[in-house]
């Protein structure tokens, strides 16, 4: 094996050569292709203000625009979410880089833990990867919609130059796959193997309360902010948006080494007080607690979002890793999508103020049904 962080020269058939990156650099320089992927599925979030002014969409209008991108992820997952574990990562991950964060989600956080000895901690370098990126891109698309011309084409030339990037470093990782000769690559099954599924249902209520709110914020925190709080500048509505991603990344990194029981706890609260916040922000008309809402329910998202991926990607059998991973961002997309969309079409039947409320309630009363079934499975311990 190769020192940590080093690189070797390799010669392929006809002489060619390239170097591959190993230990502690492949996981950086992967951190930084999942980095860049994630980032353009956020980036148009800062733009959606020019497709309003352009188009003249109103606030359904955008949230189907948003869930479509999240159908189109799982779109991906369900029809190449477990190719990786057959193909390879490497030509996935090519793949994905052009055309789908479906593809590349769950392949890339398979693909982490598999560069590391210590499954733990490439799992939480995967899921700060995943929302670091998530919360670069609706400041890169703020900075360059409020600065550059042409809002509508700019931000996506500049992602295209990171791809473009990505690409290269991507080229430079080892293949952590074996390709199995004669084997076809299948649709995912609905369907999570007997080792993780114990871990699941929680996985699954938390992961869906915490993508909600994240989706909420990326999607129309901009126009509660504009509509209700009087915060009509292209900067100060990302400020909103990325207050979600701080606290997830914030949430990751502070309270990595919690065990599994204060974890848990703390997931829980933070869902369920961010929820009850936003309630309060929108009823009040407060873009301050808008703010602290979203960094609030932010860290109870990276919480459970880091430590749930790195128990799913310790037990997961290794011919099966891409595809649980891959079954755990369904319900992520899942979760981002549809409250979303229900939150748009409820605003314009009833108020954006009811509607946010509604939805802010129903992610708290969630968030406690989770807690509930985390004390029941203790309690049976």
């Amino acid at each position: 094996m190769m020192p940590d962080g080093s690189a070797e020269r390799v010669r392929h058939a006809g002489g060619r050569s390239a170097t591959v990156l190993s230990g502690r650099s492949a996981r950086f320089a992967l951190a930084g292709v999942l980095a860049v992927g994630m980032l353009g599925t956020t980036l148009p979030t800062s733009i959606y203000a020019s497709y309003e002014q352009a188009f003249g969409f109103e606030l359904p209008m955008v949230t189907v625009i948003f869930a479509v991108y999240a159908a189109g992820v799982l779109a991906g997952l369900f029809a190449f979410g477990r190719w990786s574990d057959t193909l390879g990562r490497k030509p996935m991950l090519t793949a994905a880089l052009g055309l789908s964060a479906g593809i590349f989600v769950g392949t890339a956080t398979a693909t982490m833990t598999e560069l590391a000895s210590d499954r733990r901690r490439a799992a939480l370098l995967a899921t700060c990867a995943n929302v670091v990126g998530l919360g670069l891109g609706p400041v890169l698309g703020g900075l360059l919609v409020a600065w550059l011309p042409n809002p509508l084409r700019t931000p996506y030339i500049v992602h295209l130059g990171l791809v473009a990037v990505a690409l290269v470093l991507l080229l430079m990782l080892p293949e952590t796959v074996e390709r199995q000769r004669g084997a076809r690559p299948q649709a995912m099954p609905l369907a999570v193997p007997e080792p993780v599924r114990r871990y699941f249902t929680t996985t699954a209520i938390l992961g869906f309360v915490g993508f909600a709110v994240v989706g909420l914020f990326t999607a129309v925190a901009p126009s509660i902010g504009s509509q209700l709080m009087g915060v009509t500048t292209v900067l100060g509505e990302t400020f909103l948006v990325t207050s979600v991603y701080a606290g997830s990344t914030a949430g990751q990194l502070i309270l990595a080494r919690l065990d599994e029981g204060a974890w848990e706890a703390v997931a829980v609260s933070c869902l369920a007080v961010g929820s009850l916040v936003l309630a309060l922000a929108v009823m009040a008309a407060s873009w301050p607690l808008l703010a602290a809402s979203g960094l609030i329910a932010g860290v109870g998202h990276g919480v459970a979002f880091s430590r749930r991926m790195a128990t799913l990607s310790a037990h997961a059998p290794d011919e099966q890793r891409a595809a649980v991973s891959s079954a755990y961002f369904v319900v992520a997309y899942i979760a981002i999508s549809v409250p979303v969309v229900a939150e748009g079409f409820s605003a314009q039947l009833l108020s954006l103020v009811s509607a946010a409320v509604g939805f802010s309630v129903v992610m708290a009363l969630l968030a406690i049904v989770a807690g509930v079934l985390v004390h029941r499975r203790a309690a049976l311990r």
